[in-house]
């Protein structure tokens, strides 16, 4: 990878506070946080316009009901969002964590993430969106 220098003018009061969030996550220095700041906006954006390939995550905690793992199981079979993979962790006797890797379309996530969220039991819902290029999408 070729890396190329550019220089950046931000008021001090800013660079203090970014100089302090660099340090608590632990990066490398600023052009590691700078480079990790960049994909995180260029994927945003990208999610928003419809380019590039679509990944998310759904975080999930709910109430250990069976009644509502059915209706889970239900929600994602179908919808036309590819699910990959779900991880299902016990927190408690009474909750449950899962996380959901998809994908799909946009529109398609955005629906199966809101069609769950919704669901009687749900107690929190997290969406992670993000786009990849194409060549970064492959099968093992």
């Amino acid at each position: 990878m070729k890396l190329k220098r550019f220089g950046v003018s931000v008021p001090e009061d800013l660079l203090e506070r970014f100089d302090v969030l660099v340090a608590k996550k632990e990066y490398v220095g600023r052009s590691e946080a700078i480079r990790d700041a960049m994909r995180l906006l260029i994927s945003q954006d990208e999610w928003e316009s419809e380019q590039g390939g679509k990944s998310a995550t759904l975080t999930i905690v709910y109430k250990h009901k069976p009644s509502l793992m059915t209706a889970l199981i239900e929600s994602q079979h179908g919808s036309d969002v590819e699910v990959i993979a779900t991880t299902h962790v016990h927190l408690s006797h009474a909750y449950c964590l899962e996380v959901m890797t998809m994908r799909g379309s946009r529109h398609g996530i955005e629906q199966l993430a809101y069609r769950i969220s919704g669901l009687s039991g749900i107690t929190f819902s997290r969406l992670f969106t993000f786009s990849l290029p194409d060549e970064a999408n492959h099968t093992h």
